[in-house]
Formats: structure tokens, C-alpha cells, sequence
């Protein structure tokens, strides 16, 4: 065999070589993406927050970790009652109130994937400000529309979401909304016990369309989130939420409030969880301008039946 033929023949069998390897690769891949996700099911599977939706059986903790879980099965109505004290220049420190309607809606597509809805919808926004003469006024109107969509797989303890997350312009007025279409990631990341869950959900948008003359969007909201499960239905811990305004001046930029929450889940007449939020928050870090100062929340979270219990595809 002259010298060609035995190159020609050593890369023969030099890609001969490549092909069974590259087959073996691929077979091992896809053999621990099957065992990954059959591990992630059966960790799941004996993991109390995701085994049952909420039910009159279950103890008010468990339905408390439940519900705190941000990619949990679980259905809930959350209703966000918030007064802001805004520091409007020089009129002193003034509260805004808010409310807001928060659902969560959950809908596990296989044995081990999930995809979470969560409106956010701001049904009354009263607002202090001042008009371009320095006077205070105050107005109230609806606010924003906020969507988030995430995909999130079964993981045992860890919490894992990724999707996206938008704002659709429904204020009624200029104060209580930013008059533009917005998009962006929005991703959860954590990890939970029988006795502690802690994580953070992110949330980035930048305006796409709206309003020609409103001001460019880039918006970060970044929640933390530790919480200690005590028995009862009784829990304490931390969520605040880090804002972070791209655009704005500096010094207006963050807003980084801190602070304790505590809560307790209450069956009525037996039947209706609902879990009772109080949020008291400090902000050391505000907006040099108009920033808030202080912040009182109280929520009210009903839990409700899930539609569907069983994946849409596939079997549990």
C-alpha cells in the first residue's frame, strides 16, 4: 500500500472512529437527559409542596409553603394592599395607596414541567405629585398591566423558572402609568424545605411602543425572598423588591427597600385557605426625587382549587 492509500485509509478509519464516538455521546446525552428527568420527577413526586393541589385535608404550613413557593401548582387571589411615603420634594413625606390583584395560575404541561401565569393588575393608584407650577395635587386612576410567563421544571427542592415578562399600557392617567408597551426575561431562582424557602424572582423590561413623548423604559425589579415556615400556618421572613430605573438621573435610580413580613394561613369554615401578609419596609437607598421613604403592605391571599390536577401531556 503506497503512502495515499494508507492516508486514505487511516482517515477511514479516523472518521469511522468519530461516527461510532459521536453515537455514543449522543446516546449517552439523551440517556442522562431521561434519567435527569425521571430523578427530577420522582424527588418531586415525594416533595410535599408539589404532590396534591391545596385541599381541606392539608395543614395550614403546608399550604403556607405552598403558596410562598413563586412556581408552585398551587392557584391563588392575591390582593396587594401597599401605602408608599413618598418624600415629594418640598411637601414632606406623603402616602400613596395602591391596590392591586395578583393571580397565580399554574398548569403542569408533563410529569416534569410546569408553565406559571402571573397577572398583575393595579386597580387603584393614588398618587401624590407635584404639577409643573410645584404645587401638590393627587390623582387616582388604574395602573399598568403587568404579565409574567415562565416555564419551570421539576427540580425537587430547587426552584427554577424562565420566561418572559410584560407591562401593557392601561393607565387611565399620566401619573399612574408609563404609557408604554414593555418586554423583557423574567427568571425565579431558589431553594426550599420543610422549614425555609429562600429565592428571587427578576423581572427586566424595556419599552418596545406607546406614547411617542413618554420617556424610554429600562426597568429592573429584583425580589428576595427568605422565609421560616413556623407551625400553625405561621411564617416569617423577607421579600422586598429591588427597583432599578436605567434611564433615570443619578441618584434616582435604585430603590432598595428592607424589611420583615410575616403571615399566617386561616382555614374558614375549614374549607378556604387564606394566607394574611403584614410587610413593614425601610427604604435606606431612594431616588434623590419623589423617592419612597417607607412602606407598609397587607395582603390577602385566598387559595383556590387548580382547574386541571394531571398533566396535559403525558402521565404522572
Amino acid at each position: 500500500m503506497d503512502d495515499g492509500g494508507v492516508r486514505a485509509y487511516v482517515e477511514e478509519r479516523g472518521w469511522d472512529w468519530l461516527r461510532r464516538l459521536a453515537r455514543r455521546q449522543s446516546a449517552a446525552i439523551v440517556g442522562g437527559l431521561l434519567l435527569l428527568g425521571s430523578h427530577a420527577v420522582a424527588l418531586d413526586a415525594a416533595d410535599d409542596e408539589e404532590a396534591a393541589p391545596a385541599s381541606v385535608q392539608e395543614t395550614s404550613t403546608r399550604i403556607n409553603r405552598k403558596v410562598t413557593n413563586p412556581v408552585s401548582l398551587t392557584w391563588s387571589l392575591k390582593l396587594l394592599n401597599t401605602v408608599d411615603f413618598d418624600d415629594v420634594g418640598s411637601h414632606g413625606v406623603h402616602p400613596d395607596y395602591t391596590l392591586q390583584f395578583q393571580p397565580t395560575m399554574s398548569l403542569l404541561l408533563s410529569p416534569f414541567l410546569k408553565l406559571i401565569t402571573r397577572p398583575e393588575f393595579t386597580l387603584v393608584d393614588d398618587t401624590a405629585y407635584t404639577n409643573g407650577a410645584g404645587e401638590l395635587r393627587r390623582t387616582t386612576g388604574v395602573g399598568d398591566t403587568i404579565l409574567d410567563v415562565v416555564l419551570s421544571p421539576k427540580l425537587g427542592p430547587w426552584l427554577l423558572g424562565l420566561g418572559s415578562t410584560f407591562v401593557f399600557p392601561t393607565a387611565n392617567l399620566d401619573q399612574t402609568g408609563q404609557g408604554k408597551w414593555q418586554a423583557g426575561p423574567a427568571s425565579v431562582l431558589g431553594y426550599k424545605s420543610k422549614t425555609w424557602l429562600v429565592g428571587a424572582i427578576f423581572q427586566q423590561w424595556f419599552s418596545i411602543g406607546g406614547v411617542a413623548d413618554r420617556p424610554t423604559v429600562s426597568e429592573l425589579h429584583l425580589q428576595y425572598i427568605a422565609n421560616y415556615f413556623f407551625g400553625d400556618g405561621w411564617s416569617i421572613g423577607t421579600s422586598p423588591k429591588l427597583r432599578v430605573n436605567w434611564r433615570a438621573a443619578a441618584g434616582d435610580q435604585v430603590t432598595f427597600p428592607i424589611g420583615p413580613t410575616i403571615a399566617k394561613v386561616v382555614k374558614f369554615g375549614g374549607v378556604l385557605p387564606v394566607k394574611f401578609e403584614l410587610e413593614l419596609l425601610y427604604v435606606p437607598v431612594h431616588p434623590d426625587h419623589d423617592g419612597e421613604r417607607f412602606s407598609v403592605q397587607f395582603n390577602i391571599i385566598p387559595v383556590i382549587p387548580a382547574p386541571r390536577e394531571g398533566p396535559l401531556w403525558g402521565s404522572s
